[in-house]
């Protein structure tokens, strides 16, 4: 248990060490710059995401009215034999 226990202080340290460099380097005008460019590269991302996901719609709903003609094609064929045969 002890062993267990040590290991768990030094990952705290080193945690808490790592995030006090990054609050640091975060209130730099570097960092500021580097925070702005991840932020507009996000931003960038999800139009393109959005962008995505209305043309996967557009194409789900072009496919899916394609289907319908054929169904419905089958059906009106499929509905002229059988009115055929009953004559």
């Amino acid at each position: 248990m002890a062993c267990s226990s040590g290991k768990f202080w030094v990952g705290l340290g080193i945690g808490t060490a790592i995030g006090a460099l990054v609050y640091h380097y975060s209130r730099t005008a570097h960092g500021q710059q580097v925070k702005a460019q991840l932020l507009d590269s996000l931003q960038d991302l999800e139009v393109a995401a959005e962008e995505a996901m209305s043309s996967a719609k557009h194409k789900t709903k072009e496919a899916g009215a394609n289907i319908a003609g054929k169904v419905a094609a089958k059906a009106t064929y499929m509905k002229e034999l059988l009115t055929e045969e009953d004559l």
